[in-house]
């Protein structure tokens, strides 16, 4: 993860970007409790993988006035200082929520939500937050994780959410500029 937020930062200020590292525990931002999924009705433990137990937004917003561009890595503590990690797009999600973000965009390696994938033909391009709660449980494994992100950045607080295609610069900048993927709605 450290070596990952490294990368990235020094991209960006190689780009001229005004960036800063943190990792999810910096500053207090995000509290982490341990992930224990049940299997047959029993909790599991899968070491130190963890979920946002709590997120104080302070630390980005003075960065963020300040000029900073953040780059978060999603390790966080929980309130005894035990380090977990925690699924990136949760993390990206509690911080556009708690920043009451207008838009939270993830990036993955389709070109949005489908409704029968692998039918190119069924993209989404523009879903509710109630009609994609709605038809939540039919999506198959890849792309379950992205729309709980999408879910939780709107139930959380966020205005909007865009899925799109990371793999495509064309598709990414599309993205930036409202445009393409799948567009979820409040």
């Amino acid at each position: 993860s450290g070596q990952v937020l490294r990368s990235i930062v020094n991209y960006l200020i190689g780009s001229e970007v005004n960036a800063v590292g943190l990792s999810a525990s910096d500053g207090g931002l995000i509290r982490a409790r341990k992930f224990k999924p049940t299997v047959d009705g029993k909790s599991v433990d899968i070491g130190y993988v963890g979920e946002v137990d709590e997120i104080n937004p302070m630390i980005l917003e003075t960065l963020i006035t300040e000029g900073f561009l953040p780059v978060i890595s999603p390790v966080a503590t929980d309130k005894y200082g035990v380090g977990f990690n925690i699924n990136a797009d949760l993390v990206a999600a509690a911080v556009g929520g708690a920043l009451r973000a207008d838009s939270v965009l993830f990036l993955t390696d389709v070109d949005g939500i489908y409704r029968a994938w692998p039918d190119k033909s069924s993209l989404i391009t523009e879903i509710s937050i109630d009609e994609l709660k709605q038809i939540a449980p039919s999506f198959a494994d890849g792309m379950i994780p992205k729309v709980k992100a999408a879910i939780s950045a709107i139930d959380s607080g966020a205005f909007s959410v865009r899925i799109a295609n990371g793999t495509d610069l064309a598709s990414v900048l599309d993205a930036l500029d409202n445009q393409g993927g799948t567009l979820v709605s409040a």
